[in-house]
């Protein structure tokens, strides 16, 4: 028995997955399958920090996420979809606290750098 030969063309690799622009790693578009170093803040410097909030492109006034217990790993601020869930998979027993992007900013969390993603990723194809 003779087995047909397919061959992913190049579009169909770029049409499926994306690169992490943190490490380089490449994941399927859009599911939130990949979970890179960077996307840990807590182990961001001030001056990382810093950098990340400056270069937030989004609204202040916008309400984003943050969980609601202050230790050293929940540093991150994240994204919200119209219906108030968070555009990445985050899974928490931990209540949710809901603010201002500059609210937050302004505690010193950074975005959640996989919700930008995928929000941007999510914008584009609009």
């Amino acid at each position: 028995m003779t087995r047909a030969s397919t061959s992913i063309t190049p579009e169909e690799i770029e049409n499926t997955f994306e690169r992490c622009p943190d490490c380089g790693t490449y994941a399927v578009q859009i599911t939130d399958s990949h979970s890179c170093k960077p996307d840990l803040t807590s182990s961001l410097t001030d001056a990382e920090r810093n950098q990340r909030i400056a270069a937030d492109q989004y609204p202040a006034d916008e309400t984003v996420a943050i969980i609601d217990q202050h230790t050293a790993s929940t540093v991150a601020y994240h994204e919200l979809d119209v219906d108030n869930h968070l555009l990445c998979a985050l899974t928490t027993d931990t209540l949710l606290a809901y603010c201002t992007r500059e609210e937050a900013q302004n505690d010193q969390h950074a975005p959640c750098q996989r919700c930008q993603r995928l929000r941007q990723t999510q914008e584009a194809d609009q």
